[in-house]
């Protein structure tokens, strides 16, 4: 019987390790399965989308036939409650059982929120999904002001694109700005000079305490040094591994999944790559996690590479990692901006 490869998401990690599993292995099974009841999207396009430079299919990467065609089985709108990984078996949230000889994980991650913030949540505006984006694209014609909190990849995209729109947009600095990454000296000062250069007013230095709904197009955001008064409020402050159902599994877990420099879990035969995964650097001595579309593909590849037989290492350069709270973050994706 054929071997049967199961990659969980549907993302750039666990489609790059689809691919390479086809490219390197012509007879085996190989199966993914996405919790999103939609194609697989690239997220770091959705304030492109938003601004109407692209249509929604632009988002799209492959559509469904190809998957057809590489002879690769996709399962969407599907989601494992959890895993027997000493007998290799999946369960779905409909009862059904999926046995693997190989399992990459590839959840990726979903919008953080802080905990003080959560309790305006329904207030806030996120930009990780296809549907978060429609919302927008829905809202944005009735508003003059937008206002950013927080800080990361999509909401420095996305001010750009606010401001190609003709939007006054405000940008909030806060403690958490780019968290996990840290935010200080030079780089925040170089942070700042782009974003003023583009016409974005920044807000610095100003703790945020809470959030009040005058109507359904204005908000004032209480801050200890006044209050910012916007539109619409987008809240962007990094994101977190998907690894919330894997929390009693067995697996290492810190932040996301521990995998060592080849993405080999603490179980024989189990990978884990792209945003969900904590990655072990011989050279840092310390684990990393990645952002970025392009630090999600290449941790893919690397993961069915090494569930083949390979011993191939993620790596990441020294000078292109952050250390904040003891976790180690590459910051390759800032010379993305």
């Amino acid at each position: 019987m054929a071997e049967h490869y199961v990659i969980l998401g549907n993302g750039p990690a666990a489609n790059e390790a689809a691919q390479a599993l086809r490219e390197h292995n012509k007879t085996a099974r190989v199966t993914m399965i996405g919790r999103e009841n939609r194609g697989y999207y690239r997220p770091d396009l959705l304030p492109r989308y938003v601004s109407g430079k692209i249509d929604v299919q632009g988002v799209y990467v492959h559509p469904i036939v190809h998957y057809g065609e590489m002879d690769i089985q996709l399962r969407l709108g599907q989601e494992v409650v959890s895993i027997d990984f000493a007998h290799r078996v999946l369960t779905l949230d409909h009862k059904e059982q999926v046995y693997y000889d190989g399992l990459i994980i590839a959840t990726g991650s979903v919008s953080r929120i802080p905990g003080p913030l959560q309790a305006y949540e329904n207030m806030l505006l996120k930009l990780k999904t296809v549907e978060d984006a429609k919302r927008w694209r829905e809202l944005l014609p009735h508003v003059n002001t937008v206002a950013c909190v927080g800080g990361d990849l999509t909401s420095l995209a996305f001010s750009k694109e606010l401001t190609d729109m003709g939007k006054q947009v405000t940008f909030v600095l806060d403690d958490d700005c780019f968290w996990p990454l840290p935010c200080e000296g030079e780089q925040k000062a170089d942070l700042v000079t782009r974003l003023e250069m583009r016409g974005v007013q920044v807000v610095d230095g100003r703790k945020i305490i809470g959030m009040t709904k005058i109507d359904d197009y204005e908000y004032t955001l209480d801050t200890a040094g006044g209050g910012v008064r916007a539109g619409l409020v987008g809240a962007f402050f990094g994101l977190k591994p998907n690894v919330g159902f894997l929390a009693h599994s067995g697996l290492q877990i810190e932040q996301g999944i521990l995998v060592d420099e080849t993405l080999q879990t603490s179980f024989e035969g189990v990978y884990a790559a792209g945003d969900c995964a904590q990655v072990y650097s011989p050279q840092l001595g310390n684990y990393w996690v990645s952002i970025g579309y392009r630090n999600a593909k290449n941790l893919g590849r690397v993961a069915a590479k090494n569930l083949l037989g390979g011993k191939v290492e993620a790596k990441t350069a020294k000078k292109s990692v952050f250390e904040i709270e003891g976790i180690s973050v590459s910051n390759t994706w800032w010379t993305e901006f």
